[in-house]
């Protein structure tokens, strides 16, 4: 294991030291989910309601974004193909 020397004084091995680093980023990526987290509550005013109320809001919420989602997939091709023959860019 590697340590680092700074003015004749050992320091924290080098891979510790990394080890560190990489777990407070994960700290800070996690304080800025939460972050975001809150202001979705406080945005959408769920934070008024009650766990389990907030649970199935936030179900019904991915459920509709993912059919969107998978509706915009399977169906945007065909319409985009419609609109370029009727512009004839597509023969």
């Amino acid at each position: 294991m590697m340590t680092r020397h700074v003015f004749g004084i050992t320091e924290v091995p080098v891979r510790l030291e990394s080890w560190r680093r990489s777990v407070m980023a994960l700290g800070d990526c996690w304080k800025q989910l939460s972050w975001f987290y809150y202001q979705y509550l406080l945005v959408t005013a769920l934070y008024m309601l009650e766990p389990w109320e907030r649970t199935i809001f936030n179900s019904l919420l991915i459920s509709v974004a993912a059919m969107a989602v998978y509706t915009g997939y399977v169906f945007m091709p065909q319409h985009i193909m419609a609109i370029l023959h009727y512009f004839e860019v597509v023969q």
